[in-house]
């Protein structure tokens, strides 16, 4: 009985130092189709700095943004070539997940799963480029290492036995070690930086974001929740705090948060034009002016501080008694319908949705070997190598 897949996602795609910018491309392939929503036989996607900016799959066939400037910034030839580049991958995982699944001794009964990911880093130096700090080349059968490069010694390494065959073919071609060095150190760095010179002059023209604070009472008497929430992102790289005194409280002490999600999305919905996070914590109601929340953004100079303020009886009985009077006035005009309709509609009301999370279903990688080609689209003697048309 073969072990069941793993779908595996790169565990080094952040990167905590918050300086080094990241430019990465994942692309997955299964072995076959399965019917789960959202996940396809072939994926592909650009992540800069853990911020999907392009995607593709197998269903759709077309290489789109995920961010509006990309969208803006780049013209029709930029995704023509994209996609044509995608579709090309496409049929080399094909190829290579059953090469590998026949190396492995792997029935066609299972599922399995490829992955590639390759992308370099960049540190800011004082004159504002980007100087190049690491690059990566990896590929990965079933949720596990098969290949990686090793630009320092320009060859490629293989952790397990079956990756031997393809490290000894790629490594006899030094073409591709060449390129794929060429490609990490030069190539990818050039749309790091300019990747980054877009979406930074994109922040620019945009507002800074809108922060509320907001206490709950609780079930629990003296206690309350309170709720701080930064909204109209027009990147995910936000930080809220939430303080004691000089103390930024963490989940070890209660706070929760929703994550970053959409809170805009473009006209034809695909992409999310805004972000927005929420952080919460529950606390003593005579601790409340002892708190508050810091946010800090890319859009702003400085850091934006909000108590929270205690809600007043006055106000509370105030909102309940035009909560009542609109319910009082709803339930007249639906009697009023019912009457003169001889029909009533009942009409299904939420002060919020439900919250949802989206998840990118990743599988590994890898490749090895098809027959020898000439060079095409960069991509020498039939190995899958970085595109050029990123």
């Amino acid at each position: 009985m073969e072990s069941p897949v793993i779908f595996f996602i790169f565990s080094c795609i952040s990167v905590a130092e918050s300086e080094i910018h990241t430019l990465e491309y994942i692309y997955t392939a299964l072995s076959k189709p399965v019917e789960v929503p959202g996940v396809y036989e072939f994926t592909a996607m650009g992540i800069l700095d853990n911020e999907q900016i392009d995607y593709y799959n197998s269903k759709n066939k077309t290489k789109i943004p995920r961010q509006m400037w990309m969208s803006e910034r780049l013209d029709d030839n930029y995704w023509e070539k994209g996609t044509s580049s995608r579709k090309s991958k496409e049929q080399w995982f094909k190829v290579n997940v059953e090469i590998l699944m026949n190396r492995m001794n792997h029935n066609y009964s299972g599922l399995h799963v490829l992955q590639w990911r390759h992308g370099c880093q960049g540190e800011p130096q004082p004159d504002g480029t980007l100087a190049f700090r690491d690059g990566f080349d990896q590929y990965s059968y079933d949720g596990g290492d098969f290949l990686s490069f090793d630009p320092g010694n320009l060859q490629w390494v293989a952790p397990v036995s079956q990756a031997v065959p393809t490290k000894n073919k790629w490594d006899h071609s030094q073409t591709l070690n060449q390129y794929t060095e060429g490609y990490l150190k030069r190539e990818c760095m050039d749309w790091l930086s300019k990747f980054m010179g877009y979406g930074e002059k994109d922040l620019k023209n945009q507002s800074a974001p809108m922060v509320f604070t907001r206490s709950k009472t609780t079930k629990t008497p003296g206690k309350v929740i309170l709720h701080c929430l930064a909204t109209g992102l027009y990147s995910s790289d936000v930080k809220v705090d939430i303080y004691r005194n000089d103390d930024s409280m963490t989940e070890a002490d209660g706070v929760t948060s929703t994550g970053i999600r959409p809170s805009e999305f473009s006209a034809d919905g695909t992409m999310a034009k805004t972000y927005q996070l929420k952080k919460s914590i529950e606390i003593l109601k005579s601790d409340l002016d002892i708190y508050s929340c810091k946010v800090t953004h890319r859009t702003l100079d400085g850091l934006i501080v909000r108590k929270w303020e205690p809600q007043s009886d006055l106000i509370l009985w105030i909102s309940i008694g035009v909560t009542l009077a609109l319910l009082i006035i709803g339930a007249a005009v639906a009697v009023f319908l019912c009457k003169n309709k001889g029909k009533c509609i009942s009409v299904l009301c939420s002060f919020g949705s439900k919250d949802t999370v989206t998840t990118d279903r990743s599988s590994t990688t890898t490749d090895t070997e098809t027959e020898k080609q000439n060079l095409t689209n960069g991509e020498p003697n039939g190995t899958c190598i970085p595109e050029a048309d990123n």
